[in-house]
């Protein structure tokens, strides 16, 4: 079966790619013009950089495919970036969407995030039937846009469109070339992470929700969801997380939580530095909000329906530091 992968460049798309190839799938894989592919260079597929925000661009990657599972977004923390990212996560996935409507794709799968469900304000777990986007207050762009994008599919899926929408939670494993995590560790290593946010979150592996993303195309129900991150026995807080990371890489782990209004500060001061370093804030403040929320999330459904898989924390970690020394990071 022919599919297309965008986002094939990233995280969970590079996961994607080489659990479709295992499987045996005939694979198109698409990034953005200048997207690093050596992690997926070598495989059996077809690699096509394109530009999802182009619609020209995005007819010919579409064609002749049976699915397509679009993972391609913009998670950028940079608030000068806002525009594009929202061009990237809503317009470029209306893009693909409408292509899979013009040349007769039997299914889009389209990546979404936990985020867009909400979170609740008691600390308990959100699930597909209790979700409500709560998060519009909280500046947080990334969420703003994946939710805005879901809200344009639903009116696609209602003209005709077959899509299935997957929720991860926080990605953990193999192939994390952007070294999200890798950030972390390396200064739990080092000593310099002496606090953690405040909140909570549902942790997850991305080999797992790569190969759920696959069951979906095969068996998920039109119009559906599926959240796949943690359950209510490995939701847990950062500082917990944090410690169980430090226990892996045999370090002392951070002592100090920091509250809200602190996190958001610090989400300011990031911002104001990355204007003279000409990089990207570790944090800005809509993610520092959104952090310091207990954002706990039930994969029950996507257990039952997708057979997707939930490993405890510490095992997901071993797997993303297995990877980062295989690449020749110390850590």
């Amino acid at each position: 079966m022919k599919c297309l992968v965008t986002g094939a460049t990233g995280f969970l798309g590079s996961n994607l790619v080489h659990q479709l190839v295992l499987e045996g799938w005939d694979v198109r894989a698409s990034g953005m013009h200048g997207s690093e592919i050596k992690h997926i260079r070598g495989l059996p597929i077809e690699i096509v950089l394109a530009d999802v925000t182009i619609a020209a661009e995005v007819d010919p990657l579409v064609k002749g495919c049976d699915v397509v599972f679009h993972v391609a977004s913009d998670a950028s923390s940079w608030s000068k970036t806002k525009q594009r990212q929202r061009e990237v996560n809503v317009e470029g996935s209306i893009n693909v969407a409408q292509a899979c409507m013009k040349f007769g794709v039997s299914r889009m799968v389209y990546t979404s995030t936990t985020a867009v469900l909400g979170y609740d304000p008691q600390g308990g777990c959100v699930d597909e039937e209790n979700a409500d986007f709560n998060c519009d207050g909280m500046r947080f762009n990334y969420g703003e846009t994946k939710y805005q994008a879901q809200k344009a599919l639903e009116k696609l899926n209602q003209l005709g469109l077959d899509v299935v929408y997957m929720y991860p939670g926080f990605l953990i494993g193999p192939f994390d070339h952007s070294l999200q995590l890798a950030r972390v560790l390396f200064d739990l290593k080092n000593g310099k992470m002496p606090f953690t946010p405040g909140g909570g979150a549902s942790f997850c592996h991305v080999t797992e929700v790569a190969k759920a993303h696959i069951q979906a195309a095969k068996r998920g129900f039109s119009g559906e969801g599926y959240i796949c991150a943690g359950l209510p026995t490995t939701n847990m807080s950062y500082h917990d997380f944090f410690t169980k990371m430090a226990f892996v890489i045999g370090v002392k782990p951070p002592k100090v939580k920091l509250g809200t209004r602190v996190l958001v500060i610090y989400g300011y001061l990031c911002e104001f530095v990355s204007k003279f370093t000409g990089k990207a804030p570790r944090i800005n403040p809509g993610q520092a909000r959104y952090m310091s929320i207990t954002h706990y999330s039930d994969s029950r459904k996507a257990v039952r329906e997708l057979d997707y898989v939930v490993p405890i924390a510490e095992e997901c970690i071993r797997d993303a530091v297995d990877w980062y020394q295989d690449q020749g990071h110390q850590i």
